[in-house]
């Protein structure tokens, strides 16, 4: 399931009162939140009455790591929303950080939502083969392999990958319930590592 590409994009333009009707999988769509981003603009956004609380940090969370092969996701206070990201994997990937600075949903589907996901041939065939990842297609996502791209589609961004990664952080935030102000900063993590500081904050929530 990609249930991520399509809360990421909720997150994006702070939807908090949504009704979606899905089949048995969210579809993955081209790999990205672009669509969703469409489908949301398409539809409207009405605003209510009732007030959404935000979480502002107010101190440091997670666990970080100065060595760069440890995987490390920290949130700390920031006047706004922000999200730095590094990845470090094998050609053709290399090493790419960027920092992604949350403005409004059409800010997001210009410089975040076209940002495809990318998996090894490999894994995917695994996954397949263990009758996951149904939708995952040769044009719906960048496969890797051999150290090199391994189907024609052009990337979108020079650093698509850690943008599409910054993407799926977003999505995974949107667990949280709320609009969130401080800085997430995150190492080669996945949506384990970042669902668990999800859960650190909502500890933090319920506590107050």
């Amino acid at each position: 399931n990609t249930v991520e590409h399509l809360m990421s994009a909720l997150h994006a333009y702070q939807l908090t009162n949504v009704l979606i009707t899905l089949g048995d999988e969210v579809p993955i769509m081209d790999g990205s939140a672009l669509a969703f981003c469409q489908q949301i603009e398409d539809a409207g956004i009405i605003e209510q009455e009732a007030l959404t609380e935000c979480f502002a940090v107010d101190q440091c969370y997670g666990s970080s790591d100065a060595d760069p092969e440890t995987k490390s996701i920290v949130i700390e206070p920031y006047d706004g929303f922000r999200i730095t990201y590094r990845v470090s994997y094998p050609a053709p990937i290399g090493t790419q950080e960027w920092t992604y600075e949350h403005q409004s949903g059409a800010h997001y589907r210009e410089e975040l939502a076209p940002a495809r996901t990318f998996g090894f041939v490999q894994d995917v065939e695994a996954m397949h083969n263990a009758g996951l990842i149904p939708g995952c297609r040769f044009n719906n996502a960048i496969l890797l392999g051999g150290g090199h791209i391994v189907n024609t589609v052009p990337l979108r961004f020079p650093n698509e990958f850690v943008r599409h990664k910054i993407l799926d952080i977003m999505g995974d935030f949107y667990l949280l319930g709320q609009p969130i102000r401080g800085h997430i900063r995150a190492n080669m993590t996945g949506h384990t590592d970042n669902i668990a500081l999800v859960r650190q904050l909502q500890t933090v929530l319920t506590a107050v």
